[in-house]
C-alpha cells in the first residue's frame, strides 16, 4: 500500500500542471529505513548513559514539580542517528507497554530534553521506584520533558515506554494522510497531537481506543454531536470509561471532524 502511496505522490508531483504544493515535502526521507529499538535489550546490552537526578518543574501527569532519578535520552538515541544527516519529515513513535502509541518530530525531540524516569526520588524513603498503585503502569520507562512548556500537547508523556520507533512520516502515517484533500490535513496534524496516541486511522496509531475509520468511519454510526460531548465527558457516556476528558477547542474539533468525514472513503486493508 505504502509503495503505491508513494507512486500516487510522485506521479503528482511530476504531471501536475499547478506549481507544486506542501505534498512534494513528503517525499524527503520517504525511503529512509526504519529504526526499532526495544528500550529494555538496549539497557541490558549496557547501551544507557549514567543515571542521573532531575527535576522537573511541572510534570504533565502529576501536574506538579517531581523529581526523579532517570537516564537522558539523547545519548541513547545518538549513536542509532550517527549517519543520519536530515531529519526532515522524521517521527519518533514512542510505543507503551498497554498499547499507547504517541509521536513526535525526531527534530523536536532532539531539541528538547527528554529523559527516561525510572524511580520518583519522593518513594525513595519509603523503599520503592514508584508508588504502589504507578509501579506496574510506569516501568519500564516513564518519558519526561525539562524544558517542555506547562500544557504544551506536543509533547508526549509515556509512562510503561518500552519501545522506540524511528520512521519516515510518510512511511508511516502515508495511509492516514489526507495527501489530496488540503482542507483535511490541518485536522489530521490536530488528530495526531489528541487522538492518535490511542486510536487509529487505517491501523495507523495506538491501540489503546478503537479504530476509526476500518472497516467503518466512527463518522458514519456517531452523531457529530454525540462525538464532541463524548470528548468533553466520556463517563457521562460509558460507566467506568477509562479515556480521559479531552480539551478541544470546537474550532479544533471540527478541524478533526472534517478530516474524519475526509478519510471515510479511504480505507486501508493492510
Amino acid at each position: 500500500m505504502r509503495n503505491l502511496l508513494f507512486w500516487l505522490l510522485f506521479s503528482s508531483i511530476v504531471f501536475t500542471c499547478s506549481a507544486p504544493d506542501k505534498s512534494t515535502e513528503l517525499l524527503v526521507n520517504a525511503d529512509f529505513e526504519a529504526i526499532e529499538v526495544d528500550l529494555e535489550d538496549l539497557f541490558a546490552a549496557g547501551q544507557f548513559p549514567k543515571d542521573t537526578l532531575i527535576t522537573i518543574e511541572h510534570d504533565e501527569f502529576f501536574k506538579q514539580k517531581k523529581r526523579y532519578k532517570a537516564y537522558p535520552l539523547a545519548p541513547i538515541l545518538k549513536p542509532l542517528l550517527a549517519k543520519i544527516k536530515d531529519t526532515t519529515n522524521l517521527r519518533v513513535t514512542f510505543t507503551c507497554t498497554d498499547g499507547y502509541a504517541p509521536n513526535m518530530n525526531l527534530s523536536k525531540v532532539l531539541s528538547h530534553e527528554a529523559y527516561l524516569a525510572v524511580q520518583d526520588l519522593d518513594q525513595v524513603g519509603l523503599g520503592k521506584d514508584w508508588a504502589d498503585s504507578l509501579a506496574t503502569k510506569f516501568k519500564p520507562f516513564y518519558l519526561v520533558w525539562r524544558d517542555a512548556s506547562e500544557g504544551d500537547a506536543g509533547f508526549a508523556w509515556p509512562y510503561g515506554l518500552a519501545e522506540i520507533r524511528i520512521a519516515s512520516f510518510f512511511y508511516d502515517f502515508a495511509d492516514a494522510f489526507p495527501l489530496h484533500n488540503a482542507a483535511a490535513q490541518k485536522g489530521f496534524q490536530l488528530f495526531q497531537i489528541h487522538c492518535m496516541k490511542c486510536h487509529s486511522i487505517n491501523k495507523i496509531g495506538g491501540v489503546m481506543g478503537p479504530e476509526f475509520n476500518y472497516p467503518k468511519s466512527i463518522t458514519e454510526y456517531w452523531k457529530k454531536e454525540d462525538i464532541y460531548s463524548f470528548l468533553s465527558n466520556p463517563q457521562s457516556y460509558r460507566y467506568s470509561a477509562k479515556m480521559p476528558a479531552v480539551k478541544l477547542s470546537r474550532e479544533d474539533f471540527e478541524e478533526i471532524y472534517g478530516y474524519l468525514k475526509a478519510m471515510k472513503g479511504v480505507k486501508s486493508e493492510k
